[in-house]
C-alpha cells in the first residue's frame, strides 16, 4: 500500500455535532455489541482518508459515488467533505450505523445485494463504486477471508485485479 501525506482528521471531525457524537459514543459505551467499536468516529475516519486519497477523490473533478456496504458511512463522509455526490447502499439493521449516517448528513438506501439479482434503480449513473471491507454479514463461524474463492474467481473471470481484500475494475 502506498504511504500517503495524511492531512490532519481534525477539520473534518469539526463538521461533526459533536453533542450529538458524544451522545452516541457514550450509549456504545463499553457495549458487547461487535458494531459498537465504530463509534470510535475518529478511529474510523483515519482509517477512511487514505481510501479518499488512494482514489484522488481530494483533488479530482467532482463525482457521483457509491458505496457498497456503506455501513456508517466513514467513505462517504469523506469524500462528501471534497465536494462529491454520494449514496451509500446497505442493510440498515445496525442502530450505530443508521445513527452515524444520520449525524454525517448522508443519504443511504437500504437494501440487501444478493447473488446474480440486480441493484435497486438509483435514478442516476455513478461516476466510482466503492465497497470497502465488504462481509455482506458472513457468519462468524465462515473462514476470515474476505470473500470466497468462488467470489475471488468470479472477479477474476471479468477481468477484476485481486490484491488481498482489494478488488478493482478498471473502465
Amino acid at each position: 500500500m502506498k504511504l500517503f501525506h495524511s492531512p490532519r482528521i481534525e477539520p473534518f471531525l469539526a463538521k461533526i455535532d459533536n453533542r450529538r457524537l458524544r451522545e452516541i459514543q457514550r450509549r456504545y459505551a463499553g457495549s458487547s455489541d461487535r458494531y459498537a467499536k465504530y463509534a470510535d468516529v475518529e478511529h474510523w475516519l483515519k482509517i477512511n482518508l487514505p481510501r479518499v486519497q488512494e482514489l484522488k477523490l481530494d483533488r479530482s473533478p467532482l463525482k457521483q459515488i457509491l458505496d457498497l456496504g456503506c455501513g456508517a458511512g466513514f467513505f462517504l463522509f469523506l469524500a462528501k467533505q471534497f465536494g462529491h455526490q454520494c449514496l451509500g447502499l446497505d442493510v440498515g439493521d445496525f442502530l450505530l450505523s443508521n445513527e452515524l449516517i444520520e449525524l454525517f448528513g448522508l443519504e443511504r438506501v437500504t437494501g440487501r445485494i444478493r447473488a446474480f439479482q440486480p441493484l435497486p434503480d438509483f435514478g442516476r449513473k455513478f461516476d466510482l463504486i466503492t465497497a470497502f471491507s465488504a462481509a455482506f454479514n458472513r457468519s462468524e463461524d465462515e473462514s476470515k477471508r474476505y470473500f470466497p474463492e468462488e467470489v475471488r474467481d468470479f472477479f477474476l473471470k471479468r477481468g477484476a485485479r485481486v490484491d488481498g481484500e482489494r478488488v478493482s475494475f478498471r473502465s
